[in-house]
């Protein structure tokens, strides 16, 4: 599944109260996120997430979860198992591209996906 490790410290709880909702449209295709839910100890996160692609809809929750190591995975809710579509690598990238905005200290250690390097804008955009 696509994912994204990413090494440092982060408070996900207070990363997840600033989480702006995502949309981009490609088309006739959207990706978009919604709602996030924090778990009671503020070390995991699961990010609700909707692509539309050539009409199919393929809900799933991306999920960002702080290791005691020092490092933050944020991948596809194992739970959920979504087509790996490009719409479903490109959400996981963005929410990953998100998070390191947020804090610049972090650094991405392994990935599956592309990580943009700047984080995508709330409001659409064309490809």
């Amino acid at each position: 599944m696509p994912h994204v490790v990413i090494e440092g410290e982060v408070d996900l709880a207070a990363w997840a109260r600033a989480l702006e909702p995502l949309l981009l449209r490609r088309g006739g295709d959207v990706l978009r996120t919604t709602g996030t839910y924090v778990e009671r100890d503020g070390d995991a996160v699961l990010v609700e997430a909707l692509a539309v692609e050539s009409g199919r809809k393929t809900p799933f929750y991306v999920q960002v979860v702080r290791h005691d190591r020092g490092s933050v995975t944020v991948r596809v809710d194992p739970m959920t198992h979504p087509d790996r579509s490009d719409g479903v690598r490109e959400i996981v990238a963005a929410v990953a591209a998100r998070l390191l905005a947020h804090a610049p200290g972090l650094r991405v250690a392994r990935a599956t996906v592309v990580v943009p390097s700047a984080p995508q804008s709330g409001g659409d955009r064309e490809p």
